[in-house]
């Protein structure tokens, strides 16, 4: 689906994200102009997370994947796959992520762990598993940030599912 960028606050904001990303613009962000307030929220949402969260960018990339990984978009999984290979993620970790095994980097397993968790408990984790959680190194405030990446990115893998949106040929 192609949106309709004539409503001007659609078009400011695929300006924005051009700027972002060399001159062009990925497709989600076409999709979501459909909804300029989709847009929006989801371009705001996304800078948020980038320049304000605690999470690494690496560790970012690999919440977002699994992200897209539960929610079954092709489209998330190559444009994640990428983005944690250039935020440093080897290629040995990136296998385990997409094949659904656990890495070798412990920190990455928690944040794996967690993420299927808060997904799959709907936020519902016992005190207990927050308390394990945070003794193996993620505090309540990385919890909540995950949950952050969860709702960007379930916006994100909800609009390409519905849309069917094509993936960029640098995503492939």
């Amino acid at each position: 689906m192609m949106a309709d960028t004539n409503d001007d606050g659609a078009r400011g904001i695929l300006r924005q994200v051009a700027r972002t990303f060399d001159d062009a613009v990925p497709n989600l962000y076409r999709t979501l102009a459909d909804s300029p307030v989709a847009l929006e929220t989801f371009v705001r949402f996304e800078e948020i997370l980038e320049r304000r969260g605690s999470l690494s960018r690496d560790e970012h990339a690999i919440v977002a994947l699994e992200v897209a990984l539960l929610n079954d978009c092709a489209y998330c999984r190559g444009v994640f796959s990428r983005e944690a290979r250039e935020a440093g993620v080897g290629q040995d970790t990136l296998e385990a992520v997409l094949d659904g095994l656990d890495p070798g980097r412990i920190r990455y397993r928690v944040l794996l762990s967690a993420t299927r968790r808060l997904m799959s408990e709907k936020g519902r984790l016992g005190r207990a598993e927050v308390t394990l959680l945070e003794e193996r190194g993620l505090p309540f405030g990385e919890l909540l940030e995950i949950i952050a990446i969860i709702g960007a990115f379930t916006v994100a893998t909800y609009a390409n599912n519905l849309a069917h949106t094509r993936i960029d040929p640098e995503y492939r």
